[in-house]
């Protein structure tokens, strides 16, 4: 009995001191470079097959990103701090191709850090609108095929609370949801409103502008 109680004894402390000596371990090669290796790009085709916009996307979002205040509020989730969704996949880097002569291009003036989201392309082709999203604010840029430059278009910023923020009018003007006042404007404390009215007053903080091009 008592040689069965010292062993008992001896396994549960050597346990103990085992579990103790266990350090940080990282995964074989193999693992790590698959669970770090990047998304494939996304392409985005204009339908003449003339050139082809190339998207790098983000494999999963910074800690920066996770640290942005969230409020969830009738199904759906807002940072407050950008007039803008608290959970997305961005774009971090672009480049053009011309699929006839097989060139991949620079596009210049591109934000940085780039965090690129909601491409379309003009009407008749010859440029393309997305948003870039910041920790305080979402902005409008567009890209001249023809000059490869991207350029901010907007002078409000953009409500993007209720999902994409802009649409092409015509080839040369884009029409866009701005928040008119900042978000200051909104209810300090909100555990009191009810989720739709609380959607309703951040609903409000937008209008519809129109900018040419």
């Amino acid at each position: 009995m008592k040689k069965l109680f010292f062993l008992s004894t001896l396994l549960f402390v050597t346990g103990i001191y085992a579990q103790d000596a266990i350090e940080y371990q990282t995964p074989p090669k193999a693992i790590y470079d698959l669970v770090m290796a990047k998304p494939s790009p996304g392409v985005s085709i204009n339908d003449k097959g003339e050139w082809m916009l190339i998207m790098e996307r983000s494999a999963m979002p910074s800690v920066e990103e996770l640290a942005q205040p969230e409020l969830r509020i009738a199904g759906l989730r807002i940072n407050p701090n950008n007039f803008g969704p608290s959970r997305s996949a961005y774009t971090i880097g672009l480049s053009l191709k011309n699929i006839k002569t097989n060139t991949e291009l620079s596009i210049f003036g591109l934000p940085a850090p780039l965090k690129a989201g909601n491409f379309q392309w003009s009407p008749n082709e010859d440029k393309i609108a997305f948003t870039q999203t910041n920790n305080n604010s979402i902005d409008l840029y567009v890209i001249d095929i023809k000059t490869k430059k991207a350029s901010k278009i907007n002078k409000n910023l953009l409500n993007a609370v209720m999902g994409n923020p802009f649409d092409w009018y015509d080839n040369n003007t884009i029409l866009y949801l701005a928040a008119p006042k900042p978000a200051s404007f909104a209810p300090k404390s909100h555990w009191h409103l009810k989720g739709q009215l609380y959607s309703k007053i951040w609903a409000r903080l937008l209008q519809v502008l129109r900018i040419r091009i």
